[in-house]
């Protein structure tokens, strides 16, 4: 398994990725500059990378657990990770195709705030949630101390 300061540090990029990036985009001309691609580039990337392969570590430990509310923690993030991660690629699939293409910038900026607004929480939930979780089990107290 990762180890959770590393989960914690890529949280933490992501989060600042966020920050930067929501002030960037209200302002339409910066849209359009390479730095501003780029960023969201980086950003894109670190959070498919964070669902693909990061937590999908921790999932595996969790969901095999004996403890029950254990497994049913696993499973309500996991699946709340599906819709995320729907709701992610549909949008990098309409902004984010070949670089940064914005059309409307109204829509852009409303879609990207939601976007960002869903990962912040989603990523909150977990260093508040799920890793201390996971952290428990990995030294062997996660039974029901979590409910």
């Amino acid at each position: 398994m990762l180890s959770m300061d590393t989960l914690n540090r890529q949280n933490h990029e992501i989060a600042e990725l966020t920050k930067v990036l929501a002030h960037l985009i209200r302002e339409r001309e910066l849209c359009d500059t390479a730095i501003a691609s780029s960023l969201l580039d980086r950003y894109v990337a670190r959070v498919q990378e964070h669902f693909e392969r990061n937590n999908t570590q921790i999932y595996g430990e969790l969901l095999t657990h004996q403890d029950v509310a254990v497994n049913n923690t696993a499973r309500r993030f996991l699946e709340g990770e599906k819709e995320i991660k729907k709701l992610f690629n549909d949008f990098v699939g309409h902004w984010c195709r070949r670089g940064l293409h914005i059309d409307n910038h109204e829509r852009f900026t409303s879609e990207a705030e939601d976007i960002f607004r869903l990962v912040s929480r989603r990523i909150q939930a977990e260093c508040e949630e799920l890793y201390p979780l996971a952290r428990r089990v990995d030294q062997g107290t996660g039974m029901a101390q979590h409910a």
